[in-house]
């Protein structure tokens, strides 16, 4: 990726372990196993007689956030949880390259 000095990227996230749902676990779980981040999906969209390719989708808490970050020369600015962020994990990363 090409950015400015300067840039700022804004990424949306979800902690997966802000949940009370037995099924989430075992979700995990099983990702664990396969060598996969407890968080990640594979999945893809459908409409129609339409579908896209499989694709990998990451939901990360915010210490999992700076560890994917750690040594690329990008670090977090600032976390900005959402008003539901207890009940539902949701937030946003403020993302800049490192000066």
């Amino acid at each position: 990726m090409i950015t400015s000095d300067d840039c700022n990227l804004i990424a949306e996230s979800r902690d997966p372990y802000i949940t009370d749902n037995l099924v989430h676990f075992a979700y995990h779980k099983r990702n664990l196993k396969r060598g996969r981040m407890p968080g990640q999906l594979r999945e893809r969209v459908r409409f129609m007689q339409y579908a896209t390719d499989w694709f990998d989708a990451l939901f990360a808490s915010k210490r999992e956030v700076k560890e994917i970050l750690a040594g690329t020369g990008w670090n977090v600015k600032r976390f900005i949880d959402s008003k539901h962020y207890k009940e539902d994990g949701r937030f946003i990363a403020i993302i800049c390259k490192d000066r």
